[in-house]
Protein backbone atom coordinates (compact mmCIF):
# COMPACT_ATOMS: atom_id res chain seq x y z
CA UNK A 1 0.00 0.00 0.00
CA UNK A 2 1.46 3.11 -0.95
CA UNK A 3 -0.06 6.24 0.46
CA UNK A 4 0.55 10.32 -0.24
CA UNK A 5 0.94 12.59 2.84
CA UNK A 6 -1.86 14.95 0.43
CA UNK A 7 -4.15 11.80 -0.23
CA UNK A 8 -4.05 11.25 3.64
CA UNK A 9 -4.98 14.82 4.23
CA UNK A 10 -7.63 15.00 1.46
CA UNK A 11 -9.96 11.99 2.87
CA UNK A 12 -8.85 13.49 6.64
CA UNK A 13 -10.60 16.86 5.68
CA UNK A 14 -13.98 15.45 4.21
CA UNK A 15 -14.37 12.45 6.60
CA UNK A 16 -14.24 15.05 9.55
CA UNK A 17 -16.78 17.58 7.51
CA UNK A 18 -19.32 14.81 7.38
CA UNK A 19 -18.84 13.74 10.93
CA UNK A 20 -19.39 17.45 11.78
CA UNK A 21 -22.34 17.76 9.67
CA UNK A 22 -23.58 14.25 11.03
CA UNK A 23 -23.02 15.41 14.87
CA UNK A 24 -24.69 18.94 14.02
CA UNK A 25 -27.58 17.77 12.57
CA UNK A 26 -28.37 15.40 15.56
CA UNK A 27 -27.52 17.33 18.69
CA UNK A 28 -27.90 20.89 17.35
CA UNK A 29 -31.68 21.58 16.77
CA UNK A 30 -31.45 24.54 15.27
CA UNK A 31 -29.30 22.65 12.20
CA UNK A 32 -31.40 19.97 12.61
CA UNK A 33 -34.37 21.98 11.67
CA UNK A 34 -33.03 24.28 8.84
CA UNK A 35 -31.15 20.77 7.21
CA UNK A 36 -35.18 19.41 7.44
CA UNK A 37 -36.89 22.03 6.11
CA UNK A 38 -33.81 23.26 3.00
CA UNK A 39 -34.21 19.20 2.50
CA UNK A 40 -38.34 19.54 1.90
CA UNK A 41 -37.99 23.01 -0.15
CA UNK A 42 -35.94 21.16 -2.55
CA UNK A 43 -38.16 18.05 -2.67
CA UNK A 44 -41.14 20.09 -3.48
CA UNK A 45 -39.67 21.39 -6.54
CA UNK A 46 -39.34 17.77 -7.46
CA UNK A 47 -42.99 18.44 -9.76
CA UNK A 48 -41.36 21.28 -11.74
CA UNK A 49 -40.77 19.87 -15.49
CA UNK A 50 -37.43 21.33 -15.38
CA UNK A 51 -36.17 19.32 -12.39
CA UNK A 52 -35.41 16.52 -13.87
CA UNK A 53 -33.14 18.62 -16.92
CA UNK A 54 -31.04 19.67 -13.99
CA UNK A 55 -31.13 16.64 -12.18
CA UNK A 56 -29.33 15.45 -15.59
CA UNK A 57 -27.20 17.72 -15.77
CA UNK A 58 -25.81 17.48 -12.72
CA UNK A 59 -25.22 13.82 -13.16
CA UNK A 60 -23.33 14.40 -16.63
CA UNK A 61 -21.12 17.29 -14.35
CA UNK A 62 -20.36 14.86 -11.34
CA UNK A 63 -20.04 12.03 -12.62
CA UNK A 64 -17.81 14.08 -15.63
CA UNK A 65 -15.90 15.22 -12.53
CA UNK A 66 -15.11 11.87 -10.57
CA UNK A 67 -13.56 10.60 -13.60
CA UNK A 68 -11.78 13.21 -15.06
CA UNK A 69 -10.37 13.75 -11.29
CA UNK A 70 -6.62 12.22 -11.00
CA UNK A 71 -5.09 11.57 -7.52
CA UNK A 72 -8.16 13.94 -6.24
CA UNK A 73 -11.20 11.88 -3.85
CA UNK A 74 -14.52 13.08 -5.37
CA UNK A 75 -17.35 11.03 -3.62
CA UNK A 76 -19.42 11.35 -6.16
CA UNK A 77 -21.47 8.29 -5.59
CA UNK A 78 -22.98 10.21 -2.42
CA UNK A 79 -24.58 12.71 -5.25
CA UNK A 80 -26.21 9.71 -6.97
CA UNK A 81 -27.59 8.08 -4.30
CA UNK A 82 -29.24 11.53 -2.91
CA UNK A 83 -30.30 11.86 -6.50
CA UNK A 84 -32.37 8.88 -7.08
CA UNK A 85 -33.74 9.44 -3.11
CA UNK A 86 -35.16 12.51 -4.22
CA UNK A 87 -36.64 10.29 -6.93
CA UNK A 88 -37.95 8.04 -4.97
CA UNK A 89 -39.29 10.95 -2.80
CA UNK A 90 -41.03 12.52 -5.80
CA UNK A 91 -43.27 9.16 -5.92
CA UNK A 92 -43.60 9.34 -2.70
CA UNK A 93 -45.08 12.93 -2.55
CA UNK A 94 -47.84 11.73 -5.09
CA UNK A 95 -48.79 9.11 -3.39
CA UNK A 96 -47.12 5.61 -4.25
CA UNK A 97 -46.56 3.24 -2.15
CA UNK A 98 -42.77 1.81 -2.36
CA UNK A 99 -43.81 -1.24 -3.93
CA UNK A 100 -45.86 0.90 -6.86
CA UNK A 101 -43.07 3.04 -7.69
CA UNK A 102 -40.41 -0.19 -8.05
CA UNK A 103 -43.14 -1.52 -10.37
CA UNK A 104 -43.75 1.89 -12.05
CA UNK A 105 -42.33 2.50 -15.74
CA UNK A 106 -41.42 5.48 -15.28
CA UNK A 107 -39.31 5.47 -12.26
CA UNK A 108 -37.62 3.28 -14.01
CA UNK A 109 -37.66 4.79 -17.17
CA UNK A 110 -35.70 8.19 -14.73
CA UNK A 111 -33.35 6.34 -13.33
CA UNK A 112 -31.79 4.67 -16.53
CA UNK A 113 -31.66 8.19 -18.54
CA UNK A 114 -29.47 9.32 -15.11
CA UNK A 115 -27.49 6.05 -15.69
CA UNK A 116 -27.14 6.81 -19.44
CA UNK A 117 -26.13 10.00 -19.09
CA UNK A 118 -24.12 9.68 -16.03
CA UNK A 119 -22.48 6.81 -18.13
CA UNK A 120 -21.62 8.93 -20.65
CA UNK A 121 -20.02 12.04 -18.46
CA UNK A 122 -17.73 9.31 -16.83
CA UNK A 123 -16.61 7.94 -19.86
CA UNK A 124 -15.91 11.65 -21.18
CA UNK A 125 -13.53 12.25 -18.21
CA UNK A 126 -11.38 9.48 -18.58
CA UNK A 127 -10.17 11.45 -20.85
CA UNK A 128 -7.90 13.78 -18.40
CA UNK A 129 -5.56 10.89 -17.68
CA UNK A 130 -5.20 10.18 -21.63
CA UNK A 131 -4.03 13.32 -22.29
CA UNK A 132 -1.84 13.42 -19.60
CA UNK A 133 -0.46 9.84 -21.29
CA UNK A 134 -0.86 11.81 -24.60
CA UNK A 135 1.26 14.69 -23.36
CA UNK A 136 4.30 12.69 -22.86
CA UNK A 137 6.29 10.72 -20.21
CA UNK A 138 8.17 14.27 -19.40
CA UNK A 139 4.13 15.34 -17.97
CA UNK A 140 4.49 11.81 -15.89
CA UNK A 141 7.98 12.41 -14.79
CA UNK A 142 7.59 15.74 -13.28
CA UNK A 143 4.74 14.90 -10.64
CA UNK A 144 5.00 13.67 -7.31
CA UNK A 145 2.34 10.92 -7.67
CA UNK A 146 2.77 7.19 -6.77
CA UNK A 147 0.31 6.46 -9.75
CA UNK A 148 1.61 8.07 -12.23
CA UNK A 149 5.73 7.21 -11.34
CA UNK A 150 5.04 3.45 -11.42
CA UNK A 151 3.32 2.95 -15.45
CA UNK A 152 5.83 1.27 -17.16
CA UNK A 153 5.02 -1.95 -16.61
CA UNK A 154 1.31 -1.86 -16.88
CA UNK A 155 1.94 -0.31 -20.18
CA UNK A 156 3.96 -2.84 -21.59
CA UNK A 157 1.10 -4.92 -20.97
CA UNK A 158 -1.43 -2.67 -22.90
CA UNK A 159 0.88 -2.95 -26.19
CA UNK A 160 1.18 -6.17 -25.39
CA UNK A 161 -2.72 -7.24 -26.05
CA UNK A 162 -4.03 -4.31 -28.35
CA UNK A 163 -6.68 -6.36 -29.30
CA UNK A 164 -8.02 -6.47 -25.86
CA UNK A 165 -8.09 -2.75 -25.14
CA UNK A 166 -11.65 -2.51 -25.34
CA UNK A 167 -12.19 -5.17 -22.85
CA UNK A 168 -9.87 -3.51 -20.58
CA UNK A 169 -11.79 -0.54 -21.22
CA UNK A 170 -15.52 -2.00 -19.94
CA UNK A 171 -14.00 -4.17 -16.95
CA UNK A 172 -12.05 -0.99 -15.69
CA UNK A 173 -15.31 1.36 -15.88
CA UNK A 174 -17.19 -1.66 -14.65
CA UNK A 175 -14.77 -1.84 -11.83
CA UNK A 176 -13.58 -0.34 -8.74
CA UNK A 177 -10.06 -0.10 -10.50
CA UNK A 178 -8.46 3.17 -10.64
CA UNK A 179 -9.43 4.64 -14.75
CA UNK A 180 -5.94 6.44 -14.88
CA UNK A 181 -3.75 3.32 -14.30
CA UNK A 182 -5.68 1.95 -17.81
CA UNK A 183 -5.58 5.80 -20.13
CA UNK A 184 -2.53 6.78 -19.05
CA UNK A 185 -0.98 4.52 -20.92
CA UNK A 186 -3.36 4.44 -23.56
CA UNK A 187 -2.33 7.79 -24.36
CA UNK A 188 1.42 6.94 -23.96
CA UNK A 189 0.65 4.65 -27.07
CA UNK A 190 -1.75 7.15 -28.68
CA UNK A 191 -4.68 4.76 -28.85
CA UNK A 192 -7.57 6.30 -30.38
CA UNK A 193 -9.87 7.53 -27.46
CA UNK A 194 -13.33 7.46 -29.07
CA UNK A 195 -12.67 3.72 -29.67
CA UNK A 196 -12.87 3.79 -25.50
CA UNK A 197 -15.84 5.91 -25.74
CA UNK A 198 -18.59 2.84 -26.19
CA UNK A 199 -16.95 0.34 -23.83
CA UNK A 200 -16.26 2.77 -21.46
CA UNK A 201 -19.94 4.43 -21.63
CA UNK A 202 -21.25 0.69 -21.19
CA UNK A 203 -19.22 -0.54 -17.74
CA UNK A 204 -19.58 3.52 -16.20
CA UNK A 205 -23.98 3.23 -17.03
CA UNK A 206 -23.60 -0.39 -15.13
CA UNK A 207 -21.61 1.14 -12.33
CA UNK A 208 -24.08 4.11 -12.09
CA UNK A 209 -27.00 1.83 -12.27
CA UNK A 210 -25.86 0.17 -9.60
CA UNK A 211 -25.13 3.09 -7.34
CA UNK A 212 -28.71 4.66 -7.97
CA UNK A 213 -30.25 1.74 -6.88
CA UNK A 214 -28.45 1.75 -3.60
CA UNK A 215 -31.85 3.62 -1.91
CA UNK A 216 -34.03 0.95 -3.60
CA UNK A 217 -32.05 -1.81 -1.26
CA UNK A 218 -32.13 0.21 1.60
CA UNK A 219 -35.34 1.01 1.49
CA UNK A 220 -36.44 -2.66 0.92
CA UNK A 221 -34.11 -3.26 4.01
CA UNK A 222 -36.46 -0.90 5.70
CA UNK A 223 -39.49 -2.18 4.72
CA UNK A 224 -38.19 -5.64 5.19
CA UNK A 225 -37.43 -4.65 8.85
CA UNK A 226 -40.71 -3.10 9.34
CA UNK A 227 -39.36 0.11 9.59
CA UNK A 228 -40.35 3.42 8.10
CA UNK A 229 -37.70 5.50 5.96
CA UNK A 230 -38.26 9.15 6.57
CA UNK A 231 -36.16 12.55 6.22
CA UNK A 232 -34.33 12.61 9.26
CA UNK A 233 -33.12 8.71 8.52
CA UNK A 234 -31.97 9.63 5.05
CA UNK A 235 -30.15 12.52 5.74
CA UNK A 236 -28.09 9.74 8.63
CA UNK A 237 -27.91 7.36 6.13
CA UNK A 238 -26.19 9.58 2.94
CA UNK A 239 -23.98 10.60 5.89
CA UNK A 240 -22.96 7.45 6.67
CA UNK A 241 -22.94 6.37 2.90
CA UNK A 242 -20.29 9.42 2.46
CA UNK A 243 -17.97 7.84 5.32
CA UNK A 244 -17.98 4.27 3.12
CA UNK A 245 -17.98 5.30 0.23
CA UNK A 246 -14.43 7.99 1.39
CA UNK A 247 -13.10 4.90 3.15
CA UNK A 248 -13.35 2.40 -0.27
CA UNK A 249 -12.09 5.17 -2.20
CA UNK A 250 -9.34 5.73 -0.03
CA UNK A 251 -8.03 1.87 0.12
CA UNK A 252 -8.41 2.13 -3.96
CA UNK A 253 -6.43 5.03 -3.95
CA UNK A 254 -3.82 4.32 -1.47
CA UNK A 255 -3.18 0.57 -3.07
CA UNK A 256 -0.36 0.20 -5.38
CA UNK A 257 -2.05 -1.28 -8.59
CA UNK A 258 0.75 -1.12 -11.09
CA UNK A 259 3.42 -2.78 -8.45
CA UNK A 260 0.07 -5.88 -8.34
CA UNK A 261 -0.30 -5.98 -11.61
CA UNK A 262 4.12 -6.57 -12.45
CA UNK A 263 3.59 -9.37 -9.64
CA UNK A 264 1.42 -11.02 -11.19
CA UNK A 265 2.77 -10.40 -14.57
CA UNK A 266 5.95 -12.05 -12.92
CA UNK A 267 4.10 -15.12 -11.27
CA UNK A 268 2.60 -16.00 -14.68
CA UNK A 269 5.97 -15.46 -16.15
CA UNK A 270 7.57 -18.23 -14.37
CA UNK A 271 4.77 -19.93 -14.61
CA UNK A 272 5.18 -20.54 -18.08
CA UNK A 273 8.58 -20.91 -17.58
CA UNK A 274 8.11 -24.32 -15.50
Amino acid sequence: MSIQKNLVLAFLIFYSLTILYLLLFLYVPSVNQFILSTRASLISTLEKPSYYWWALFITFIICFLGSASIGFPIPFPVVLFTLSNSIIFKFLNRGFLFTEIIENPQFWAEILILSFVGGMGSALGEISGYLMGFGGKKIIERTSSDLFLNLDGFGKLILNHQKRIPLYVFLFALTPLPDDLLFIPLGLIKYPFWKCLIPGWLGKTMTIIFYLCWPIFIYLGFQLEGLIMDDTSSIILEALLILITLTVMFFIMAFNWNEYIKERMEKKGLNKEE
